[in-house]
């Protein structure tokens, strides 16, 4: 071991001493600068871009940078994800030229109002990584040219020297095992795969972030500091003697995709264009993850034929990879597959397994559906297929003759039925929402729910539901008054129910106003409840109705105001208890009243309840 370590250390210093105290040209892209570009990018298209971070650094907990590009940026959509990274190995510093172009081409193509570029901002989520490694690139920018893994220290002495970092590239889980060459064990080189798998912060910030979003597309941009160059690889072949079944079931389509992305890419020479190659599984890497785990197009790209490219060809680098770019983003929205899973009791969303059975074998991981929306997506060339729908505790389900074309992904929605159903989502009848109750908390009333034994009631003073007024969730009736007397408050309120295989959903978040009569209200003989809602249906056209609830013997008015102030029609003469009345948007007089703003006002006694209603015709 100890003749092995001096051996790998003299090889990796006589590798490191050319590199050392050298120049990284001028023309590369500092981390700072891509800070600075990326921010201004963000403040000039705010509605569209969004900077913020993927995670941190192992060592010194820099900000991984992510960019976002998608019309609600804001917001997580149920859209395809699109990933584009570089600068993995701190040296390859063309992978970060060629992401950085890649965002500025585009902004400015947005700002142009190009209509291929806007058709992708509103259909896709566009994730850009210029630095998935940002501790090691600052090392290379500190003038050490040949530095490749981050900077995690590995021999705990707090001093960064060669006995540290990991190659970020080979710490993903799947196919780390297989990694056992010398390199990779030893922490002196620079293909040292760590300790296991995920060791690593920015690697668990990846798979973090590819768990989330499922991407449909992900490249990872690199340049040679040995091997092939100016080729991509798409996943893949797994020896049979490692464990695997050899080409990947997607071999056909993965290199055609893949011969088609490199056919866009004119070499540095000007006579040939990139070459599409088969990747083996042979370490954690980035496209055998994407692709293992999630059904990923995902390509390695070893961009020109050395890491540190003279300055004055990098631009033209640049240029040439656009046109495989934005090929990709265009086939994200192409030939596939993609629909919603539910219960098909709740109809929430389900994270389950969606197989392709003409594109299956024991090396790839379950493709699932995101969580939070139920959603699949998977490439595939046109064709007829058949899918099956796969999840614990609900029945399997298989659709044969899916008939995928060559426009967009054809749609295959799916209900699954749960062996042991939970129940359904209760729906809410009284108090009405936006209504306004006084003087005591009213019977909170709502729909018996199927398969149901007990319900979960809630109140909160907050529209987040973050401040509980009371809770309560052993509940067997559908009616419920709670043991309490708020002040003056806005209250919101839901329910769900339960039974012996789990909790079903929320029902919607209602709210009303709930108004604790003063000293002298309380002196009027004026008991009960009243409740004004809103008329339905509004807007209307020829006639609508407006229900409320007044207590017995009160003295109540119903009136209706025109936007100027003008008393147009009064209703009077009613009763105690839930009244409701038809108007038929005419006036005292009988004359049809224009389209317009309307005011109706509940008067019962010197209390009045208002809400507003549109006439249109």
């Amino acid at each position: 071991m100890l003749l092995r370590r001096i051996f790998m250390t003299a090889l990796v210093l006589g590798a490191l001493a050319p590199g050392i105290n050298a120049q990284l040209p001028g023309r590369y892209t500092r981390y700072a600068q891509a800070l600075a570009t990326l921010d201004s990018l963000q403040t000039a298209f705010p509605e569209v871009c969004r900077l913020d971070t993927m995670g941190y650094s192992t060592r010194d907990s820099l900000p991984m940078l992510r960019f976002k590009i998608s019309d609600n940026v804001g917001i997580d959509e149920d859209e395809p994800a699109v990933f584009y990274c570089g600068g993995v190995h701190a040296d390859e510093v063309l992978g970060v030229e060629v992401v950085m172009w890649f965002v500025k081409d585009f902004m400015n193509r947005y700002a142009r109002q190009d209509r291929q570029v806007m058709n992708y901002v509103d259909s896709l989520e566009i994730y850009c990584v210029p630095f998935i490694n940002p501790e090691g690139h600052t090392v290379v920018e500190g003038g050490d040219l040949v530095w490749r893994k981050d900077k995690c220290d590995n021999d705990s002495n707090g001093v960064f020297d060669i006995h540290d970092g990991v190659d970020n590239n080979r710490n993903y889980d799947l196919g780390w095992n297989i990694d056992q060459g010398l390199r990779a064990l030893t922490p002196e080189s620079l293909e040292y795969k760590g300790t296991a798998p995920f060791t690593q912060t920015e690697n668990v910030a990846m798979a973090q972030f590819a768990w989330h979003y499922r991407p449909l597309v992900a490249l990872d941009y690199h340049s040679p500091s040995y091997g092939r160059s100016e080729v991509a690889y798409y996943p893949w072949w797994w020896w049979p003697s490692d464990g695997g079944q050899g080409a990947s079931p997607d071999e056909a389509l993965m290199y055609d995709l893949c011969r088609q992305y490199c056919s866009r890419i004119v070499n540095d020479r000007g006579d040939s264009t990139y070459e599409a190659r088969r990747a083996l599984v042979d370490k954690g890497d980035y496209k055998t993850y994407f692709y293992g785990n999630f059904g990923t197009v995902a390509f390695s790209v070893e961009i020109s034929d050395t890491t540190i490219q003279d300055s004055t060809v990098v631009d033209g680098i640049c240029i040439r990879h656009l046109q495989s770019q934005y090929y990709l983003l265009g086939r994200a929205l192409g030939p596939g597959i993609t629909g919603v899973i539910r219960d098909s009791v709740t109809l929430e969303p389900l994270e389950a397994e969606v197989q392709v059975l003409e594109r299956i074998n024991p090396d790839i991981n379950p493709r699932l559906s995101r969580p939070d929306f139920g959603r699949y997506r998977r490439v595939l060339t046109p064709g007829t297929y058949t899918l099956r729908f796969l999840k614990n505790g609900y029945r399997a389900k298989n659709v044969s003759g899916v008939n995928v074309t060559s426009g967009g992904p054809t749609v295959v929605d799916m209900l699954l039925p749960p062996i042991n159903p939970r129940p359904v989502t209760p729906e809410l009848v009284y108090p009405p929402p936006e209504t306004t109750i006084y003087d005591l908390l009213p019977q909170f009333i709502w729909q018996a729910a199927m398969f149901a034994q007990r319900y979960q009631f809630e109140m909160y003073s907050d529209s987040l539901l973050s401040m509980p007024l009371y809770l309560d969730s052993t509940i067997t009736d559908t009616a419920f008054v709670p043991d309490l007397q708020p002040n003056d408050t806005l209250i919101y309120w839901r329910v769900r129910a339960g039974n012996d295989y789990g909790w079903g959903q929320f029902s919607n978040v209602w709210r009303f106003i709930f108004h604790l009569a003063s000293k002298a209200e309380e002196r009027e003989p004026l008991p009960g409840m009243i409740t004004l809602s809103q008329n339905y249906p509004n807007p209307f056209n020829g006639q609508t109705a407006i229900a409320f609830d007044i207590p017995a013997g009160a003295d109540a008015r119903l009136e209706i105001y025109d936007i100027g102030g003008r008393l147009v029609r009064e209703f009077a003469g009613f009763s105690g208890g839930p009244q409701s009345i038809t108007w038929d948007a005419k006036d005292s007089d009988g004359l049809v009243l224009e389209s317009g703003l309307y005011l109706y006002r509940l008067k019962v006694g010197n209390r009045s309840l208002n809400r507003k209603m549109i006439l249109l015709k």
